[in-house]
């Protein structure tokens, strides 16, 4: 019978609760470009690349930046999110993660970070939480950003975890549909329309532990 033998993790609003902060950035773009700017198109922005992000942001608004403007912007914008992260500590973990990373090394079972930050290393130091990880993708190595699967496989792949035995969790649009495209077990979290199109979802990361998780992966496999 197929089992889960790796959970792979998005890091911002599922392992760490950055979700504001990265909003607190994209707003700040927003501003500068006359761009408006709401959470709702912030949670569809998450695990975009900041060069994506700046560039859909630049659309929105009153004016032209050339593509080193653009990229000077995202710069900018990647300074400021790390001045906000620098703040983070444990008290930001999302609840109930850390004693599902326990549960899962309890039972072997590999765990891996796909963020499209590449601020992740340092993010999980503030947190405590590198030590908890087998793997943490390189954003850099990925030449497609999410939706494409790149992410969650390379994830898998350092792993030498079979892409059917992974269980992926996202609270991205964009993830999501990585983790789908990767024929992965999919989580989602939150209230967003989107999240509900997992195989799986839970409108909190409290709600996620390894005995429901396996449960639901039974289900998936049939």
């Amino acid at each position: 019978m197929s089992k889960i033998k790796a959970v792979i993790f998005d890091m911002d609003g599922v392992i760490a609760d950055t979700v504001e902060l990265y909003y607190m950035a994209n707003k700040r773009v927003a501003d500068q470009m006359g761009a408006p700017f709401s959470r709702e198109l912030n949670q569809k922005l998450q695990g975009i690349s900041r060069l994506k992000t700046v560039e859909h942001i630049t659309r929105l608004g009153s004016r032209t930046l050339s593509d080193a403007e653009m990229a000077k912007m995202a710069e900018e914008k990647n300074d400021y999110y790390k001045q906000l992260i620098a703040q983070l500590s444990p008290k930001d973990v999302l609840p109930g993660i850390f004693a599902f990373l326990h549960e899962l090394k309890r039972e072997s079972i590999k765990t891996a970070v796909a963020s499209s930050s590449s601020n992740a290393g340092v993010v999980l130091e503030r947190l405590e939480l590198i030590h908890m990880f087998d793997v943490i993708v390189d954003v850099k190595t990925i030449r497609n950003g999410k939706p494409h699967p790149e992410i969650f496989m390379k994830a898998a792949d350092e792993l030498g975890i079979p892409y059917e035995n992974c269980a992926a969790i996202e609270d991205g649009e964009a993830g999501l549909t990585g983790i789908k495209k990767a024929g992965m077990f999919s989580v989602g979290v939150g209230e967003h329309d989107a999240m509900k199109e997992a195989d799986w979802h839970v409108r909190s990361t409290e709600e996620i532990g390894l005995r429901e998780l396996v449960e639901s992966y039974k289900k998936w496999c049939g």
